[in-house]
């Protein structure tokens, strides 16, 4: 169902594109972070705070307890077209951290991770292990957008888990709310 609500926003989202005219790869495209929101679970950091300076994004956590096999993130991407009160999702995904770190090659998620690994001292596999982290002017290049995001206004929420998502079994870890603009 989730796949099915996807496939139509997108295919409703190019339409647009086609009808509008609008060539999202035209021009040199950049990304403005503008605002973050964040709850942490006290079970699993002693503090966390995410925040945007200068236009970059910065985190500094104390883990308590180490990252561990089974850890999820649930990513939701959404998009608010112009004079639009509300977001609507656009691209939707579960993905399983620590196999993401350690073995995907290339791709979207994986590109985020390695720039965000240059400017923090984020682990590069699991297990992590108890203690300090951060990252510092952390901004998305270019060239981690996809093409057929046009410029607008863009929400992430991201929710990190063990056990499955929205349900009893769920321990939610941490949650980020972090909204941005795409400039060409």
């Amino acid at each position: 169902m989730v796949q099915l609500r996807t496939f139509w926003c997108s295919v409703i989202f190019f339409s647009a594109l086609v009808i509008l005219k609008v060539d999202p790869s035209h021009g040199e495209r950049r990304v403005e972070f503008v605002n973050t929101n964040y709850t942490f679970s006290p079970i699993y950091f002693k503090n966390f705070s995410v925040s945007i300076v200068n236009k970059t994004v910065d985190m500094d956590m104390e883990l308590l307890k180490p990252i561990t096999r089974g850890f999820k993130v649930h990513i939701d991407y959404q998009l608010r077209m112009a004079n639009a009160k509300s977001y609507q999702s656009i691209f939707s995904r579960h993905v399983d951290v620590c196999a993401m770190v350690g073995t995907v090659k290339d791709g979207l998620l994986k590109s985020w991770f390695k720039s965000m690994t240059k400017y923090s001292n984020f682990m590069h596999n699991c297990p992590v292990e108890v203690g300090h982290y951060y990252m510092h002017n952390w901004k998305m290049g270019s060239s981690m957008t996809h093409q057929f995001l046009h410029p607008g206004e863009y929400r992430s929420r991201v929710n990190f888990f063990y056990g499955k998502y929205q349900t009893k079994t769920e321990d939610r870890v941490l949650s980020i709310i972090m909204e941005s603009v795409i400039h060409n």
